[in-house]
C-alpha cells in the first residue's frame, strides 16, 4: 500500500497543507526547525494508528495559539492510498470540540471533543473505519506500525513479542531436532520423561523448575542430616555391664516370688470370712427396715383417703367457682370499655355539630378578589344557597353518626348490661367464698401421720445393725494388719523388677538409636545420589539451551544482512535468559545494542528489519525516516520511503519526490 496524498488542516499548527506523491513514489520532505516535518509524520501515524509517532501520550492534534488551544476549529489528517490490488482508498480523521447548551442558560458550554471519521467520504463508525486500516494491512493492528514507523519494532515493542515475530518468520527448532544432533545430549530425554509414564515429557523449563525445588528440598534434607545423627548419638545411653538375658532371667525368678506373695496376702484376706456374714446380716436388717417404713406409711395414708378424695373435689368446685368470677369480671371491664368509647365519640359528634352550627355567612366573600367590586346578586344569591346547603348536608351527617354510632339508646344498654353483670359478679364471689371454706373444713379433719422412726419396730432393728458393725470392726483389725504385711514384701519385690525393666528399656533404646543412626546412613546416601542425578540433568538442560540458542540465533540472522538479534543473555551463574535484544554492528564487526547505537544506524537497522517484515507477509506500506539528514546512505528497500529532512534554508515545507 503506497501514499499518494497526504492532506492536513489545522493539525498542530498547519493551517492547510496538500502533500502529493504521484503514483505513490518516494519523497523527501525539507523544512527547518519547527516548520512541520514531525508533524507530517504524526498525522499520518494518528490517522491510522491513533497515536503520535514517537509515542507521545496524551497526544491531541488541536492547534495551540499564545494563550493555549484554538477553539471552534475542525483538526483533520485525510491520506488517499492506492493497494497492492490497485483500489484508491481515502481515509480521513476530524477531531473537534463539542458545545452544549445546558438548560436554564443562553450560552453554550464546552462538552468535551469527538472524532469523526470517513472511508471515502462515507462517515463511518470508529470500529468500521479501524477494520478498514487493519483490513488493507494484514488483518493486525500491529502490523502496519511496524512496517511504518522503523523504531516501533525494535523500540516499543516488548522484547517477547518481538521473539515471537521472529520465531514466526524463521521457524522455531523443535527440542527432539536439537537432542537428535547432539550426541551429548542423548541421555536427556531419560530426565525428560514424567515419572510413571512411558512417553510424555516434560519441556526443559518444566524440568528445570521441578528439579531445582526438588534439589533444593534434597539440599535441606543433605544439610539436617549430621545433626540429626549427632542429636541420635547423644540419646544412647550408657549400657556398660548389662546383659540382656541376665536381665529377663531376673525378672522372670522376680515374678515368680511376686506370684507367691500374691498368694499368701490371699490366704491372710480369707481371714475376713466372719465379717462378710455379719455384712450379709446387716443387709438383711436394712430389707426389713425399708418394707417396715413402706407398711407404716401405706396404714397412715389410708386413715384419710376418703377425706382427701372429698378435698379433691372441693378443691375443683373452688377452682371453676374462681374462673366463672374472672370472666365476669373480665366482659364488665369490656362493657365498660366500650361504654367510654361511645360516650368520648358522643362527646365529639356534638362538638362538632355546635361547631358547625354555630358558622355563619361571610359577606366578605360577596366582593370579588380581583377588582374589589360587589359581585352581582345572583351569583351572590347562588353563593349563599350553596353555603347553607353545605352546613345542613354537614349537620345531618353529625346526626347520622351520632345516631348509629353513639346513641344515648346504645349507652342506656350498656350501662343496664354492666349493672346486671354485677350483680352476677358478686354472686359469683359468694359462690367462690363458700367452695373455699368447704376445703378449709375438710382440711381441718385430715388425721396427721406419724413418722416411722417413731416407732418400736424401727428402735429394735437398728440396735441389731449397730451390734453387728460393732463385730465388724473387731474383726477388720486382724485381717489388715495381716494383709498389710504381705503388700509391704509385694511392693518391695514390684521396685526391684521396675529396675530390672529399666535396664531393660535401656538396652532397647541403645538399640533403636543405633538403628535410626544406620536408617539416617543409609538416607544421606541415597540422597547425595538423587542430588547428583538432578545436577546432571539441570547439566543437560543448561547445554540443551545453550545448542538451541546457538542453532535459533544462526537461523534467525540467517535473515537479515547487518541486523544480528541476541535472543538470550548469559548470567552469572551461568544461566540463560531469554532476551531479544537488536543488535547493530560496528564497523569493527563489534555488535551495539539498537538503543546505544547512533542514529543513522538505528534508522537503516529499522530499515532492514521492515524489508524483512514486509517480504514475510507480502504486505508494503509507506515508511517515514525522521532526521533523515543524519544518514548518508539508506538501507535499500523497494517500498515507499518518505525521509524528513533538517533544511535550514527551507522556511517553509518543501517537497520533493524521487524520480
Amino acid at each position: 500500500m503506497k501514499l499518494y496524498r497526504l492532506t492536513l488542516n489545522n493539525f498542530q499548527g498547519i493551517k492547510s497543507l496538500s502533500l502529493d506523491f504521484p503514483e505513490g513514489r518516494s519523497a523527501s520532505i525539507y523544512g527547518d526547525n519547527a516548520t512541520g516535518k514531525t508533524t507530517c509524520y504524526n498525522a499520518l501515524t494518528w490517522l491510522l494508528f491513533d497515536k503520535a509517532s514517537t509515542a507521545a501520550k496524551n497526544f491531541t492534534p488541536k492547534t495551540k495559539g499564545p494563550d493555549g488551544d484554538l477553539h471552534h476549529l475542525d483538526h483533520s489528517a485525510e491520506a488517499v492510498f492506492i493497494t497492492d490490488t490497485g483500489r484508491q482508498i481515502t481515509l480521513k480523521k476530524t477531531y473537534h470540540e463539542s458545545y452544549k447548551k445546558k438548560r436554564g442558560s443562553a450560552m453554550e458550554e464546552f462538552d468535551g471533543h469527538t472524532v469523526e471519521y470517513e472511508v471515502d467520504g462515507v462517515p463511518v463508525k470508529e470500529k468500521e473505519f479501524t477494520a478498514t486500516v487493519i483490513g488493507f494491512c494484514g488483518g493486525d493492528t500491529e502490523k502496519p506500525k511496524m512496517l511504518t514507523m522503523p523504531d516501533y519494532f525494535p523500540e516499543q515493542l516488548s522484547w517477547d513479542t518481538r521473539r515471537k515475530i521472529l520465531l514466526e518468520i524463521c521457524g522455531d527448532i523443535s527440542d527432539d531436532e536439537i537432542i537428535a544432533a547432539n550426541d551429548d545430549l542423548k541421555e536427556l530425554k531419560d530426565f525428560l520423561r514424567m515419572n510413571g509414564t512411558a512417553e510424555q515429557y516434560y519441556t526443559t523449563d518444566e524440568y528445570k523448575k521441578v528439579a531445582a525445588a526438588r534439589r533444593g528440598e534434597i539440599n535441606k534434607q543433605l544439610t539436617e542430616i549430621p545433626a540429626r545423627i549427632d542429636e541420635a548419638e547423644k540419646a544412647i545411653p550408657d549400657t556398660t555391664g548389662l546383659n540382656a538375658e541376665e536381665i529377663e532371667q531376673n525378672i522372670a525368678s522376680l515374678q515368680r516370688k511376686r506370684d507367691s506373695l500374691a498368694a499368701e496376702k490371699a490366704e491372710a484376706a480369707a481371714g475376713g470370712t466372719a465379717a462378710a456374714t455379719l455384712r450379709t446380716q446387716i443387709a438383711d436388717i436394712r430389707t426389713k427396715l425399708a418394707e417396715g417404713k413402706a407398711a407404716h406409711t401405706k396404714a397412715q395414708n389410708d386413715q384419710n383417703t376418703d377425706i382427701d378424695a372429698d378435698i379433691l373435689l372441693a378443691k375443683r368446685e373452688a377452682s371453676e367457682a374462681r374462673r366463672a368470677a374472672e370472666d365476669i369480671r373480665t366482659d364488665i371491664d369490656r362493657a365498660e370499655a366500650k361504654k367510654e368509647r361511645l360516650e368520648t365519640t358522643r362527646a365529639q359528634l356534638l362538638a362538632d355539630y355546635h361547631t358547625v352550627s354555630a358558622t355563619h355567612w361571610d359577606e366578605g366573600q360577596e366582593i370579588c378578589p380581583t377588582c374589589r367590586q360587589q359581585l352581582p346578586a345572583e351569583q351572590i344569591e347562588k353563593m349563599r344557597e350553596d353555603f347553607n346547603l353545605r352546613k345542613s348536608q354537614k349537620l345531618e351527617e353529625i346526626n347520622k353518626h351520632g345516631k348509629t354510632e353513639a346513641s344515648k339508646t346504645a349507652i342506656a344498654e350498656l350501662e343496664a348490661h354492666i349493672g346486671d353483670l354485677r350483680k352476677k359478679a358478686e354472686e359469683a364471689d359468694e359462690a367462690k367464698k363458700t367452695a373455699e371454706a368447704k376445703v378449709e373444713a375438710l382440711a381441718g379433719r385430715r388425721i396427721e401421720p406419724t413418722a416411722y422412726e417413731t416407732t418400736e419396730e424401727y428402735a429394735t432393728l437398728t440396735a441389731q445393725i449397730a451390734d453387728l458393725e460393732a463385730k465388724i470392726e473387731d474383726e477388720g483389725k486382724c485381717t489388715s494388719e495381716a494383709v498389710a504385711a504381705v503388700e509391704a514384701k509385694i511392693k518391695a519385690v514390684d521396685g526391684a523388677i521396675r529396675d530390672e525393666r529399666d535396664k531393660q528399656m535401656q538396652l532397647t533404646m541403645a538399640e533403636n538409636q543405633h538403628r535410626r543412626i544406620a536408617e539416617l546412613e543409609k538416607q544421606e546416601k541415597r540422597l547425595g545420589g538423587e542430588f547428583e542425578e538432578l545436577e546432571k540433568g539441570l547439566y543437560l538442560c543448561d547445554l540443551f539451551t545453550k545448542k538451541k540458542v546457538s542453532a535459533l540465533t544462526e537461523r534467525i540472522n540467517g535473515k537479515f544482512k547487518r541486523v544480528r538479534f541476541r535472543l538470550f543473555i548469559e548470567q552469572l551463574n551461568g544461566g540463560l535468559k531469554e532476551d531479544c535484544e537488536v543488535m547493530i554492528p560496528r564497523d569493527d564487526g563489534t555488535l551495539v545494542p539498537y538503543t546505544f547505537a547512533n542514529n543513522a544506524a538505528r534508522i537503516n537497522a529499522g530499515l532492514e528489519i521492515i524489508n524483512t517484515l514486509a517480504e514475510h507477509w507480502n504486505i508494503r506500506m509507506p515508511v517515514f525516516i525522521d532526521n533523515a539528514e543524519s544518514v548518508t546512505h539508506l538501507e535499500n528497500s523497494d517500498t515507499q520511503i518518505i525521509r524528513l529532512v533538517v533544511s535550514e534554508a527551507d522556511k517553509k515545507l518543501r517537497l520533493e519526490v524521487d524520480e
